[in-house]
């Protein structure tokens, strides 16, 4: 995904560079307009961090968004904000340092996936993006890391229900992210294709601002689809050719595929986003199912000791208002 042209943060980090805290190792990648690199503590080598600096200043509001959508998520499935600031007055994030590497580097390796491990890995996903309360916009597997529980020389494998034994998978990359409440601050330059191309809804091939959470929900079908088949639905050999295809082509056909999983994948792929699963969490629901789980827990509402203590404080408030309103009416002798 590339940034538009604009002003450019002339800030080139190399190994042994400091910032803040922090010491350069090596440059890791880049995304959502910013760099990140491998970081160790100074004062506690063993203490590792990933620093994203960025670089495209007309972008700094994007970069607040991923900060304040890293800051509002608990979720173990998003990686997790450690600090932010600024180096030589350019804007930069330091982040968790996941070990594991990213999806990508697992799918490139072994091929296919097992059913299971391919529906837990998504759940997690899910999981994650429920808790950022944002539209992702830009959900690939190279923005699905991965935590190594026994260390970088153990094997990586997935333990459907269980991240303490298995990989655990988090969202990473908020910089596209979209708030799901419409009246906040728009940061979408009108016109502006925002993704990659391969993970691309239709609606975010023609227009970006009609883009909801049923965009990822679409980018979460692709990836099925590829850990399930070994390699993406739609191939070609430039953007635009792609984008033709999400837009216009059906899901291809795959000899020996379980119809329930086909199904799965072919709701998350419809080309209009009202066909698809309505909500992050029914699609969690569907691929807990294929993955052997139980029921996942509906986002968080109020509870019982929650509505007692609000319901109390209102009934003290309004004890406190009828004492001074009889006090005042005392005092002016009425």
């Amino acid at each position: 995904m590339l940034c538009p042209v604009a002003r450019i943060a002339r800030l080139k980090l190399k190994p042994n560079d400091v910032i803040g805290r922090w010491c350069v190792v090596k440059k890791l990648g880049e995304g959502g307009c910013g760099s990140v690199y491998h970081c160790r503590n100074l004062k506690r080598p063993d203490e590792e961090a990933a620093v994203k600096i960025l670089e495209n200043l007309s972008d700094e509001n994007r970069f607040k968004r991923e900060r304040k959508v890293l800051e509002q998520s608990r979720s173990p499935h998003v990686v997790k904000l450690i600090e932010s600031g600024r180096h030589e007055g350019v804007p930069f994030l330091t982040l968790e340092f996941m070990s594991g590497g990213n999806l990508r580097d697992v799918m490139d390796e072994r091929g296919k996936m097992p059913t299971k491990e391919a529906a837990w890995i998504l759940v997690m996903a899910l999981r994650g993006l429920r808790s950022s309360k944002a539209v992702h916009r830009d959900i690939k597997p190279e923005n699905l890391l991965l935590t190594r529980p026994g260390g970088r020389n153990t094997e990586l494998r997935f333990v459907p229900g269980d991240i303490r034994k298995g990989a655990c998978v988090k969202v990473a990359d908020f910089g596209l992210a979209k708030a799901w409440d419409p009246s906040m601050t728009k940061i979408t330059k009108t016109g502006q294709v925002m993704g990659t191309p391969l993970y691309m809804s239709p609606e975010q091939c023609r227009n970006t601002r009609d883009v909801s959470v049923h965009a990822d929900i679409y980018a979460l079908g692709i990836i099925f689809f590829e850990l399930l088949v070994g390699k993406p639905p739609f191939d070609a050999d430039n953007a635009y050719d792609l984008m033709a295809k999400h837009c216009n082509e059906p899901v291809p056909v795959v000899r020996g595929m379980d119809p329930a999983l086909r199904e799965v994948v072919e709701r998350c792929m419809a080309k209009n986003a009202r066909d698809r699963y309505p909500s992050l969490l029914s699609l969690e629901r569907r691929l807990s199912t294929i993955a052997g789980l139980g029921e996942p827990e509906a986002d968080p509402r109020w509870s019982l000791s929650t509505w007692i203590m609000l319901i109390a404080g209102l009934l003290a408030f309004i004890a406190c208002a009828w004492i001074l309103r009889d006090q005042l009416r005392s005092a002016l002798g009425l």
